[in-house]
């Protein structure tokens, strides 16, 4: 698998990064979205690529 795409969460507060995920470019970023989520969010943006998210089951709980 040649690593086509960065998935990139980033805490707002520190501008640190926290996860970082690789995948080929056929993955759709809305798949990725609850791997980039630690649980201790209070807000989480993106592009319009994450959009619906919230209906998603890896991101019940979450803002």
């Amino acid at each position: 698998m040649v690593l086509r795409q960065a998935h990139i969460g980033v805490d707002t507060a520190s501008g640190l990064v926290h996860t970082v995920v690789g995948t080929s470019a056929n993955v759709s970023d809305i798949n990725i979205a609850g791997a980039l989520l630690h649980g201790e969010e209070h807000a989480a943006f993106g592009d319009s690529a994450y959009q619906g998210v919230h209906k998603r089951a890896e991101a019940a709980g979450h803002p």
